[in-house]
């Protein structure tokens, strides 16, 4: 048989003959189940997969009751998809063999390759690229432990998870761990739902994440994403599946792992340094409007309060529980988390007031103290109350089984009144079996975890109450190096681009700072400029508040000797500028992330910038609202706008030039990165003054 060139098998067909085989083989199956190349034949069998089961097993005979052949090339026609459990050495070979017989995809499920960091293990992953492109076979893996598809079912792999019958679920998984699968698939499944398909991804030799994640955007039988992830290979490819997501009305969850160096212009930029990868990624979901967890629990319970169609519509949350000290943890709790308590209104309040007895009418609120007659009406007058983003109920023990279960029953009517709801209940103690019932039935999960609870709120609540997801601009790869205009020459450069700058003068001698001086206004600011000196104050390059013509002489030729020095081939002189002693200080700034591409950076700045790290970033480019909504994040944002009482800033002027630089990152790809800093806040009225410049462009 002809081998196919890989360029004419594409990715989307791959991963479909992946997870819809008709037909699998198993090259390298063993017969002893105690090994991992004995258990997939297992679970195929005891899964109840329907298709064709082939093991290959050189000594042929029988492999858990399956007859098998002793090579690939024995294997019939029309086989979709293999496992391939040799030896790394042997993998590219065998793979090879397989295109040879015209099979479409490769499961590599063994190690040895490049995650042993190894020289032999690096030239083995290259040479198992390089079969698969020659013999037109599609690679998941290697270093993986295969997929998961319930709804065939298909458990081919060797992962315990794959051991057992799963439920047919609506969460599809896409994960750049394998093991993980045994943790999220009972903790889904605890809260009422279950997974529709999962992949580990593994080295990612050929296959990659987004080409599972796009197979999931289409799947009938996936309503829900998640994705455990290190990072994407096409940024732009990945932002694009997520808003393919969001138009299907399948909402998208990650659980990004590790941190990586923001790269080599982090040096010279502080807006850089405070753009980590991870930061970076946490941007890209905020504007996209993926749900972002930082924990496998987390994840898990996000995606089954998704799964059950429920999702914030409102930032607030309505909590309640069986005591008075609960009810304190659940405020604690929450507001550490970041979500806000609703404030009732008057209608829940009348609705509460006659059956509450004893309790105040707060949230939270204590329903345990007008005791089991009148909870299923204050449960669903709590859940109606128009601040409602989600309902929380922490539950503590009560007297008897059946106040127990009136209390379940209660947040059931609760939930089944409001269906776009989502509901939480909190249970440190272990409830009984018909407790779970009506909770499991109610499709209402319940976690033992108070914290766990409160991150998954805040998860939803950031991203769905409101929605804020915009269209992402696509752009090309990050350039690696790049060299930093001086600050004359960066403030030019924003200023042909509508950035609005101080007035300022170049001077070569001290008599032109002098004459510079006068005309500017004293008190002046003397610094000395080179592209060479980015961060002048760390070097004492800056003279503030100078007040006459020999202070400016003195200032000059101190600035211009140490310039110099440091900087003999770029050093160009030293600015004048007017003092401007008033005013916040904010930095503005653009990195560009390898991944996602310019990402602008916002936050306190001056001398706080490191110490303080106030700072958000999203992608570029931003409209106005985006960026007030960055503010808003910010505690730099709560003083801009007058804090306790202090003048208010110039918010629209801020507000302005971080559009204008948003706008210079997305269209001029040959800048890498920008760093305003400080940006200086008048108060109301009276605009910004760029304090410190630098920009870096491609080289």
């Amino acid at each position: 048989m002809s081998v196919t060139p890989v360029e004419e098998i594409g990715h989307p067909d791959a991963v479909r003959a992946l997870f819809e085989a008709r037909s699998v083989a198993l090259v390298g199956a063993s017969g002893d189940e105690s090994k991992f190349s004995g258990q997939p034949v297992r679970n195929l069998r005891s899964g109840g997969y329907p298709g064709g089961i082939f093991p290959v097993n050189r000594r042929g005979g029988t492999v858990s009751g399956v007859d098998a052949v002793s090579s690939i090339a024995e294997l019939p026609d029309g086989v979709d998809a293999v496992m391939v459990m040799v030896p790394a050495a042997s993998c590219p070979e065998a793979v090879r063999e397989i295109g040879r017989r015209g099979i479409p995809v490769a499961v590599v499920a063994v190690s040895g390759f490049a995650e042993i960091g190894t020289e032999t293990g690096e030239r083995l992953q290259r040479e198992l690229a390089q079969a698969g492109r020659e013999a037109g076979v599609r690679i998941v893996g290697p270093n993986c432990n295969g997929i998961y598809e319930t709804h065939r079912p298909l458990p081919l792999g060797y992962n315990y998870t794959h051991s057992l019958t799963l439920a047919k679920g609506t969460v599809g998984l896409v994960s750049h761990s394998g093991a993980v699968l045994g943790g999220f698939v009972p903790l889904l499944e605890s809260y009422g739902s279950g997974i529709s398909a999962f992949v580990s991804c593994g080295n990612e030799v050929d296959l990659e994440l987004t080409d599972y994640f796009e197979y999931l955007v289409d799947d009938p039988n996936t309503e829900v994403i998640a994705l455990i992830m290190d990072g994407v290979r096409d940024g732009t490819r990945f932002r694009r599946t997520v808003r393919r997501a969001r138009d299907a009305g399948k909402p998208v969850v990650a659980l990004k792992l590790g941190t990586t160096s923001s790269g080599a212009t982090a040096a010279a930029a502080h807006s850089s340094r405070m753009a980590g990868a991870a930061a970076a990624y946490d941007a890209v979901f905020a504007a996209d409007g993926v749900v972002s967890v930082s924990t496998l629990e987390t994840l898990a319970l996000v995606a089954a309060v998704l799964a059950a169609g429920r999702a914030p519509q409102v930032a607030g949350a309505v909590a309640t529980s069986t005591s008075g000290a609960g009810g304190v943890m659940l405020a604690d709790t929450l507001n550490r988390a970041g979500v806000p308590l609703a404030t009732f209104a008057p209608a829940t309040c009348r609705a509460l007031a006659p059956a509450a007895g004893f309790a105040q009418v707060i949230n939270p609120f204590d329903i345990g103290a007008a005791g089991p007659a009148t909870i299923a009406d204050n449960m669903c007058a709590l859940a109606a109350d128009p601040g409602a983003g989600a309902f929380v109920f922490y539950l503590t023990p009560v007297p008897t089984q059946a106040w127990r279960e009136a209390l379940a029953a209660g947040v059931a009517a609760a939930a089944a009144a409001n269906p776009r709801l989502p509901f939480l209940v909190v249970s440190p103690a272990p409830i009984s079996a018909g407790e779970q019932a009506l909770y499991r039935d109610a499709r209402v999960p319940v976690v033992a975890s108070l914290d766990n609870a409160a991150r998954a709120l805040h998860a939803l609540t950031r991203v769905f109450a409101p929605m804020k997801a915009e269209a992402a601009v696509e752009h090309p790869p990050a350039s690696a190096g790049g060299a930093a205009l001086s600050e004359p020459g960066s403030k030019r450069f924003l200023a042909e681009r509508g950035v609005p700058v101080s007035q300022e003068s170049l001077a070569t001698t001290a008599e032109a700072a002098v004459v510079a001086a006068f005309e500017i206004g004293y008190p002046v600011v003397l610094k000395a400029s080179g592209a060479a000196l980015p961060h002048k104050s760390e070097h004492r390059l800056v003279a503030l508040d100078v007040a006459d013509a020999k202070a400016v002489r003195d200032a000059f030729t101190d600035l211009a000797t140490r310039g110099r020095e440091l900087d003999p081939r770029t050093f160009e002189g030293v600015t004048v500028t007017r003092m401007i002693g008033e005013g916040v200080d904010v930095m503005v700034g653009m990195h560009t992330d390898p991944d996602f591409g310019p990402m602008i950076v916002l936050g306190a700045g001056g001398v706080l910038t490191e110490l303080v790290a106030d700072v958000t970033l999203a992608p570029a480019p931003l409209t106005a609202d985006q960026v007030q909504t960055m503010l808003d994040r910010t505690k730099i944002g709560r003083l801009l706008a007058g804090y306790r009482g202090s003048v208010a800033a110039d918010l629209p002027a801020l507000v302005d030039l971080v559009v204008k630089v948003s706008e210079i990152a997305a269209s001029e790809p040959e800048v890498l990165a920008v760093d305003l800093n400080p940006v200086r806040v008048l108060p109301a009225g009276r605009g910004v003054a760029i304090v410190d410049a630098l920009v870096i462009r491609h080289v």
